[in-house]
């Protein structure tokens, strides 16, 4: 009896991209990014730092005789007492004319339209001083921490104008509400100056950046102003009308307007808290202060947005959606919101919202440098590489500082195989922000493209260093753990990974590839079906998937993995192998080889495919084409070890084309090499040739 020759299964498929996209990577919210910002110049402590404002006045401010020359006035005054007290100088660089819109009913309509109205142009701080009649006189002031913007309702009454803009300045520093009469920050303003707390934030806050990214506050003063902030939030929960709130005896909307409105003003404390645990990694406290918040402030677009932040951020992503939804639902087209939509949609790898959500932003905001990051890193998971970079790329023109972006660029070009182009972006990321965990965990990607797998290591744990539980570090670790044969350490890493980000798609890919590579099927194709669920849907993955399901012989389902392979990426060569697995095991020879043949077209020398064409050729009786091929195979390996069954089958087709010495020879050297060749063939075949 003849033995026909088994199909061949190509050796492992190790994963062949360099590391995860960030996705989110590093994710850019509407208040502040994860990375603390390293080099931004400041004054040091009895220097003057001097603050540049850009003034904007509507048209009904601009009706009114002297509104402006007031107003200049009074900043003088208001930057004689900020040098006085803080060592801040405030220079304006004159006036912009800002069309109010009629229908703003409130100050904080307003600043959202000041927001969209790119007035700032390179100052620090843009103030806009409105007369437009009919505002709702619940505030006076009104201002946009992060992106330093103030807007205030003019008043010809000089006193009352003047500690309106010490009270908003204050803001923009840091300085929240305090139950202190005595204060120019209690929520009436009626104080004279600023109280002790809010001295020492302002004097913290003096420190900080505007910069139109990232948390203003550097990383070096954020404790202290935690402790600060917690000292002014005991007050406020000893108040006697707030405690009524939070012992449960009385809602909000029952309280009388005058303690509502008081309610409502002291709740800045709580968000300022939430967003300092933001910064630290501690979503869940971060939600409780924005519930607290929302205590004092039922409703407040601020206090969900920042939860829905944090909620996103803890990996309950379906639950940031809903809020980001219910504040859209009252307030369409609230860009920051928008914008910390696309983030999430972008976390369950929604790509095609995400994106849509994206461009809505830019089309109302052209100048939103962390959209047009977020956009690209959305192109750039999609291995659309001309766009994202194009993304990238505007972001730096907007902003040259912008840190994030060049190590996007980074990953753009290392996905071209241009490693030059890539380090140097890395450099100029680690340059603007030595602490950027993005740079290093690029930089590791880098070197572990090259070949520098101890030294790629050494930069994903510098990414550890700074945040323990990055997920993208610890993936990429278990990358190179896997790299290097090490299974456990690198099942661990992605173990590790997941549970930092129980919805990071990648490392329940990376997860089944451990499993791949120990044989454990079932194992495999459940997390590759895990990171399925999520999003993750790489021809890696499912030519992975394809393994597995080879393994256990089950061809349909290996057929789908390697044909949605190829709808991903058709010039896929590994996967029209598998494919032609797939269907010679379901005796569908001639759909084999045709997908075998585009797979030697694609790889050439590719010898488990020659193999793997040669045993579909010799099924359908083509002996001349397969003896061609399994002769190639031998050929681009004479020394493989598993070269006996390829002898075994020359021996048998030169036997049917009464090759008999030929036959003879390739007999010996399938018995040489230790293969169990058919006695009976054997013995048939030595009295052809008379040995």
């Amino acid at each position: 009896m003849l033995r026909r020759v088994a199909y061949c299964m190509l050796l492992l498929f190790l994963v062949a991209w360099s590391g995860y996209s960030s996705p989110v990577p590093a994710e850019h919210d509407g208040y502040h990014t994860p990375q603390p910002v390293m080099n931004q110049p400041v004054a040091s402590p009895g220097e003057i730092r001097e603050i540049s404002i850009r003034l904007a006045a509507d048209e009904e401010l601009e009706a009114r005789l002297v509104s402006r020359e007031r107003v200049e006035g009074l900043l003088r005054e208001v930057s004689r007492e900020f040098e006085k007290l803080f060592d801040l100088r405030f220079r304006w660089q004159g006036w912009d004319r800002w069309q109010s819109p009629d229908e703003a009913r409130s100050l904080e309509e307003l600043a959202e339209d000041l927001d969209r109205a790119e007035l700032k142009r390179g100052a620090d701080i843009l103030i806009a001083v409105t007369a437009q009649p009919d505002l709702e006189l619940e505030y006076t002031g009104f201002s946009l921490f992060r992106v330093g913007t103030v807007v205030v309702i003019y008043t010809p009454d000089r006193y009352k104008l003047k500690k309106l803009l010490l009270h908003e300045l204050g803001h923009v520093f840091g300085a929240v509400h305090i139950p202190l009469a005595s204060s120019i920050m209690s929520c009436g303003g009626e104080g004279q100056t600023f109280d002790r707390d809010n001295q020492e934030i302002i004097r913290l806050g003096r420190q900080r950046h505007f910069r139109p990214f990232g948390f203003p506050f550097p990383e070096s003063t954020r404790g202290e102003l935690e402790k600060i902030y917690l000292g002014i939030r005991q007050r406020i929960l000893n108040d006697k009308e707030i405690k009524r709130l939070f012992g449960g005896k009385v809602p909000a909307s029952r309280l009388p307007f005058p303690a509502q409105k008081r309610a409502i003003c002291l709740a800045d404390c709580s968000l300022m808290l939430a967003q300092l645990q933001l910064e630290k990694g501690e979503y869940g406290r971060a939600v409780e202060y924005c519930d607290e918040a929302l205590v004092m402030s039922p409703g407040s677009y601020e206090a969900l947005n920042l939860k829905a932040i944090a909620l996103r951020r803890a990996s309950r992503v379906d639950e940031a959606i809903q809020l980001y939804q219910r504040i859209l639902k009252d307030r369409p087209g609230q860009v920051r919101v928008l914008y910390n939509l696309g983030i999430a949609y972008g976390r369950q790898n929604r790509l095609a919202e995400a994106e849509k959500i994206y461009l809505e932003v830019l089309r109302a905001r052209p100048d939103f440098i962390e959209a047009h990051n977020n956009l690209g890193e959305i192109y750039l998971r999609q291995d659309r590489l001309p766009e994202a970079e194009r993304e990238f790329q505007k972001a730096v023109e907007l902003h040259g500082e912008f840190a994030l972006a060049y190590a996007n660029l980074a990953e753009v070009y290392l996905k071209q195989k241009d490693l030059t182009r890539a380090a140097d972006c890395v450099e100029k990321a680690l340059a603007l922000d030595p602490g950027m965990t993005a740079a290093y965990n690029m930089k590791g990607n880098i070197l572990r493209q090259s070949g520098q797998l101890e030294e790629a290591i050494n930069y994903y744990k510098k990414a550890l260093a700074r945040n323990p539980k990055n997920e993208k570090a610890l993936y990429n670790l278990g990358l190179v753990a896997s790299d290097l044969k090490r299974r456990d350490e690198a099942r661990e890493y992605f173990l590790k990974a997941i549970g930092a980000d129980p919805l990071f798609a990648e490392a329940y890919a990376g997860l089944g590839l451990s499993y791949l590579q120990e044989k454990n099927w079932d194992e495999a194709i459940r997390n590759f079906e895990r990171a399925r669920e999520l999003g993750h849907g790489s021809p890696a993955l499912y030519v992975n998937l394809s393994f597995a399901h080879l393994a256990r012989k089950d061809w349909k389902e290996a057929e789908k993995a390697a044909g949605e392979a190829l709808r991903l990426q058709p010039d896929l060569a590994v996967a029209f192998n598998n494919l032609g697995i797939a269907l010679a095991q379901q005796n569908r020879l001639n759909e084999a080889r045709e997908a075998l043949n585009r797979s030697l077209e694609i790889n050439p020398l590719d010898r488990d495919t020659v193999l793997n064409l040669a045993a579909v050729e010799y099924s359908l009786a083509n002996d001349e084409r397969a003896l061609e091929l399994f002769l190639k195979a031998v050929a681009l390996n004479p020394q493989h070890p598993g070269n006996g069954p390829i002898y075994n089958n020359l021996a048998v087709i030169y036997y049917r084309r009464g090759q008999y010495e030929q036959s003879w020879e390739f007999c010996l050297k399938a018995l040489q090499s230790g293969f169990r060749v058919d006695p009976n063939f054997v013995d048939e075949l030595r009295k052809k040739v008379k040995k």
